[in-house]
């Protein structure tokens, strides 16, 4: 009786081969089961091929999800955690981004709790106003907000009317300009 060859990706897992796994691995391709293993590793260099190769699946703006549940099952896999890392806590906001304008929103980690480099709190504010703009009526204005609203574009929000909305009635000078902005962007008043 002969032994199978062992599988040479579960062996690389195993072993912590990132490496490896990066030649391997193809973002449209991979196994959910292996992206969700990857992306909840204890080691941070696969945790981060992990969510790159999520990032990669869900990369191409409002595709047609192929598959009938390929975004919600990636939605699915992303960790409950902010990130040990401040470029892990990036490709997550993101990620969230992404999947938030397509899928019924998942909840975001408790990234306000996290120590984060004030890049980092800016990319997770953005993630967060794009899916729930009222988030605007508590959130103090100032240099994130405005960042997070000015990096922020109208395709990327769940609800790009609420967006516009809100921001027009925030008051704030700052906050209307860029109200306009994504309006304009958008294709005007009509799209509202």
């Amino acid at each position: 009786m002969t032994t199978p060859p062992d599988d040479p990706i579960s062996d690389a897992l195993d072993r912590a081969d990132a490496g490896l796994l990066a030649r391997r691995l193809d973002a449209r391709t991979c196994p959910p089961e292996l992206l969700g293993r990857l992306v909840r590793h204890p080691v941070p260099r696969l945790r981060h091929l992990g969510l790159t190769l999520l990032a990669e699946r869900t990369a191409t703006p409002n595709a047609p999800d192929a598959d009938g549940g390929q975004l919600a099952l990636v939605a699915r896999l992303l960790p409950d955690t902010v990130g040990s890392s401040p470029e892990e806590s990036l490709l997550l906001a993101g990620l969230h981004t992404r999947l938030g304008s397509r899928e019924p929103r998942t909840r975001l980690p408790d990234w306000r709790a996290a120590a984060l480099p004030a890049r980092v709190r800016i990319a997770w504010l953005r993630t967060e106003l794009l899916g729930d703009p009222a988030v605007l009526r508590t959130e103090p204005a100032g240099e994130p907000l405005y960042r997070a609203v000015h990096e922020s574009a109208a395709a990327d929000a769940r609800r790009p009317d609420r967006l516009v909305a809100e921001l027009v009635g925030t008051g704030d000078p700052v906050l209307q300009a860029e109200a306009l902005r994504l309006a304009r962007l958008s294709g005007g008043p009509g799209r509202f």
